[in-house]
């Protein structure tokens, strides 16, 4: 594992959203861009044809699987295959599952009504007229419905037609309503029925086609989407992609084509299909129609009815969806060799209509996908501020319940442009891999088909992540960083102390972690629905386990609704096997569910041993239960702030976790949330394992000589750089035992320092005591530091605004220049010093390079030797071996973003960069209104020289 951790491969790698811009491509230059993408470090791309503006910028390009744009397809996976890359495919141009060759009877469905009044009793035959379908949505869009020469659409299905009592202020009551389908003839439209007394509305219920285009085509793919609920709607589609290209590519196992994808569903008039009823009443046990007047009128019945025939109709949907979409899909597309992707499990309301218990929609996929974004907050209305685009605890719970090797995330979507470095991107894509995930998509790489212009047309959204972006060159040592965490995160398991059933109303949407549910700090959990509590769940040793191993001391319950008694008799049968499971006594239940919820809610609802043993469920928060069998967090150290740690500025976690494990070996992933550098003394539930600790930005893996076991807990002191993250990993086979136990300094925090591959250094100057080995040692630690200063030379791209070449007195952000040109300029500057060194007076002493502050990438060379690459804090090199006493020469590259060439054309009419995104910075805010971004070697550079503390076993120097 640690050579693989080194330079992973395979689906650790991270992969780009491929955009081509309105279909419009060159082969040439998409040759030449998946060349850049293997060479940059990525895994693969997933084409993904969009359309943008009509204004003429990106011409319009053939049609979505057209001939010509099967040729480039091909071609582009071809070209891949040589390259060792990976590909997939979206199955639409843009989204959601559609196209031209859509027909109406495989399009998406609505449902439509017509009503008339009737007051007069007796046979009769009534005209009850065909409903009105729309031809525009309510913005005036038109509407993808074929309409026959008599006005009435080409595709439709009477549904039902019902006789209404007309009451006042009373809620429709079911056994009043007269489903009077029978005598209906829908040739002549005419209901013949004998009136009963009263005042009575007949209401003729049809399904037709919703008109739902693909969201944002090219401009020549437009079309309809499909009927997602209708399997005979998913094969049509999927064999369309599949009978254009089985004949160019062949066999596809043996192609770089491993993916069909889904974008996440956004669909806003589906809501029928033909076999709704059917499934409806096989679900539910009754039949759907008399509740049809709810579809309507969200008012017509009480309340209770309501939720009741609410929750069952939606219940219907996922059903549907899940079943002949997703399932569907995968089943066809595995029979072909190809894997299915897909954004199943939202975002839900209110951003999207996404009818789907997410889980179990995730979970019928090959790989689930979600999504999470970074310069944007969007929070739903609750008291605990959800946020919306932060998409990835629910779908690593999928991945890791239906036992699937890889979570992948939509990765880095924004709506800011060109203002972010890798750096900016580290701490969210930290954030997500603590909430699970373990694959990069990254979004995106826009295709360029013309080599004129810079930063060149992209998609509006999306970190703009391609071969234009000013520090693309540079960044494969971030992508490395990316594919070293996934690959550990995808080759060992969640580890968790508490399993949460996220309930059964439908639909549902597991939220980012430690929101709406949390268990405390230190402890994790992992999130289970209802198809894997009734088929999976057990109870072995007193633990709640799963088959692939994995279990839980806690079962944390949701709201649980309905009248479906499967969900509460499995936990009664947990309970009586032990189990412990503690949640709230549902009180939307009735009839056999209710029963059962009395049964098991009958104790006192406090947590202890004897009560255990009845069988009962408790309402002891899951965090008290964990105490009071004193287990202690699996992650801990001072300083927490909060028993709930949530991430949207409340009570942000100073370090957040994640723990996998695989065999005898722990996996602890840290990240540290703060813009500073902290240390910590910190607790890891470890019996027995000695730490090590695994670095993802540099591949190394060092042994971590100061620990202390105390009970089931090992205490580490460890160092965090801004922003920084690293793994901790508790190796059985260590047993050499630590050099000292602890590191004694004038706080309660250790200082800062690092473990080497030389031994313990200090980063700052100070006497500490290492204690706890075979006698004390004492550390006077003094870091020589000498600043680099004088003036620096500065050389720039010709062509961009600024002079070819200035001299810096001091160092200075590049915005802060007197001269405009350098002031807006983007690009490479290349610095270059010369400095006198002394060496140190020990030979054992290491010597370090410390640029300072950095925007937003650099890449050094001292005495003609490249050090490499750095892309966030600190930027720091060791260069013992590079530095020579005397004379030395310093070269430093640093490469900004694209914003701040452009906010100068904008604010001083000049004409540097071509683009399509020259009005808005970002959402929020105009490029005339976006601030500039800080640029160039801001300093201070200065060289430091440690006395590295070499440390053996048993504390011995």
């Amino acid at each position: 594992m640690q050579a693989s951790f080194k330079d992973p491969q395979g689906t650790a790698r991270a992969k780009v959203y491929w955009w081509w811009l309105n279909g419009h491509t060159d082969t040439t230059l998409l040759k030449e861009e998946l060349r850049s993408i293997r060479n940059a470090g990525l895994g693969g791309v997933d084409i993904f044809e969009i359309g943008f503006r009509h204004d003429g910028l990106v011409p319009a390009g053939p049609a979505f699987m057209g001939d010509e744009s099967l040729n480039t397809i091909t071609m582009a996976i071809r070209e891949a295959m040589k390259l060792g890359l990976e590909v997939g495919l979206n199955l639409a141009s843009s989204w959601n599952a559609g196209g031209s060759w859509v027909t109406p009877e495989h399009a998406a469905k609505s449902l439509y009504f017509s009503k008339i009044a009737v007051d007069k009793p007796g046979r009769q035959a009534i005209k009850v007229p065909f409903p009105d379908i729309p031809r525009k949505d309510a913005k005036g869009n038109e509407l993808l419905i074929q309409f026959r020469p008599d006005g009435k659409p080409v595709y439709s299905l009477e549904v039902a037609v019902l006789a209404i009592p007309v009451q006042s202020g009373n809620y429709l009551d079911t056994a009043r309503i007269v489903n009077v389908s029978r005598y209906f003839d829908p040739k002549s439209e005419t209901l013949n029925w004998q009136v009963p007394m009263g005042s009575w509305e007949i209401h003729r219920y049809v399904c037709s086609n919703s008109g739902d285009p693909l969201l944002v085509p090219s401009p020549n793919s437009k079309g309809p989407i499909i009927d997602h609920f209708d399997s005979t709607a998913t094969r049509m589609h999927f064999m369309y992609f599949i009978n254009r290209l089985k004949p160019v590519l062949g066999d596809f196992r043996k192609t770089a084509l491993k993916n069909l994808y889904l974008a996440s569903f956004e669909a806003k008039n589906a809501l029928w299909t033909p076999s709704l009823a059917r499934e409806f009443k096989r679900l539910n046990g009754y039949e759907v129609d008399k509740f049809l007047p709810y579809i309507f009128n969200k008012q017509a019945f009480d309340q209770a009815t309501t939720e009741r025939f609410r929750q069952d109709l939606n219940l219907t949907i996922s059903e549907l969806m899940i079943n002949n979409h997703y399932r569907k899909g995968r089943e066809i597309a595995n029979s072909y060799g190809l894997n299915l992707i897909s954004e199943s499990g939202g975002p839900g309301p209110p951003l999207h209509n996404v009818p789907v218990e997410a889980i179990k929609a995730l979970g019928s996929l090959d790989v689930p996908r979600g999504e999470f974004w970074i310069n944007h907050a969007r929070f739903d209305d609750s008291k605990d501020s959800i946020d919306l685009l932060m998409l990835v605890k629910e779908i690593a719970a999928a991945s890791h319940l239906y036992q699937r090797k890889i979570t992948e995330l939509e990765a880095f979507t924004s709506f800011q442009n060109w203002q972010e470095g890798p750096g900016d991107m580290r701490p969210i894509g930290d954030r997500a891999f603590c909430e699970g995930m373990s694959r990069a998509v990254i979004h995106g790489f826009t295709h360029n088909p013309t080599r004129a212009g810079f930063p060149g047309n992209v998609y509006a959204a999306g970190t703009h992540f391609n071969v234009k972006t000013t520090w693309w060159p540079k960044v494969k040592p971030f992508n490395d960083y990316l594919a070293r965490v996934s690959y550990l995160l995808q080759e060992t398991d969640f580890v968790a102390d508490v399993l949460y059933y996220y309930g059964n109303r439908v639909p549902n949407f597991g939220t980012p972690k430690n929101t709406r549910f949390a268990v405390g700090s230190g402890y994790d959990y992992e999130i289970i629905n209802t198809e894997k509590l009734l088929k999976d769940l057990t109870v072995k040793d007193g633990l709640l386990t799963l088959p692939y191993g994995v279990q839980f001391k806690v079962l944390a319950l949701d709201e649980i609704i309905g009248n479906d008694p499967a969900v509460l008799l499995k936990l009664e049968e947990l309970a009586k096997a032990g189990a412990i499971i503690t949640g709230n006594k549902p009180t939307k239940v009735w009839g056999p569910s209710k029963a059962v919820a009395d049964r098991l809610w009958s104790g006192s609802g406090q947590f202890s041993a004897d009560a255990l043993k009845k069988g009962k469920v408790f309402t002891t928060p899951s965090l008290q239960i964990l105490q009071a069998l004193n287990v202690k967090p699996d992650f801990d150290y001072p300083d927490k702030g909060s028993d709930r740690l949530d991430y949207m500025g409340k009570s942000q976690p100073v370090l957040d976790y994640i723990h996998h494990r695989k065999g005898d070996l722990d996996f602890y992933f840290i990240r540290n949330t703060s813009d500073k550098a902290i240390s910590r003394y910190i607790s890891f539930r470890q019996l027995g394992k000695a730490p090590e600790l695994w670095n993802p930005v540099t591949g190394e893996t060092i042994p971590i000589n100061i620990y202390n076991q105390a009970g089931d807990q090992v205490q580490v002191p460890l160092t965090f750089g801004p922003y920084g993250s690293y793994f901790v990993v508790f190796n059985r086979k260590s047993t050499a035992g630590p050099g000292y136990k602890a590191i004694a300094s004038a706080t309660s925090h250790p200082p800062l320092f690092t473990y080497t591959p030389q031994g313990l250094e200090f980063m700052e100057n100070g006497t500490y005591e290492l204690t706890g080995g075979s006698k004390p040692l004492k550390v006077e630690n003094t870091i020589q530091a000498q600043p680099i200063i004088g003036a620096w030379d500065v050389q720039f791209t010709k062509g961009w605004g600024a002079p070819e070449k200035a001299t810096f007195p001091q160092l200075i952000s590049w915005t802060q220049s007197p001269d405009k040109g350098i002031a807006h300029y983007s690009g490479s500057g290349v610095y270059t010093k010369t400095f006198n060194y002394t060496r140190p007076a020990h030979q054992t002493e290491r010597v370090y390079l410390d640029l300072g502050k950095v925007g937003k990438v650099a890449d050094v060379w001292l005495n003609g030797k490249p050090l490499g690459i750095t892309w966030a804090a600190p930027y720091r090199y060791d260069v013992t071996d590079s530095i020579k006493p005397g004379e030395n020469t310093l070269r430093v590259e640093v490469i900004n973003t694209w914003s701040n060439r452009i906010i100068g054309d904008i604010n001083e009419k000049e004409n540097y960069t071509q683009t399509n995104l020259k009005v808005r910075g970002s959402r929020e805010l105009l490029w005339s209104e976006t601030p500039l971004v800080e640029s160039g070697l801001m300093g201070p550079v200065t060289i430091h020289t440690v006395q590295p503390v070499k440390i053996t076993a048993n504390g011995k120097l």
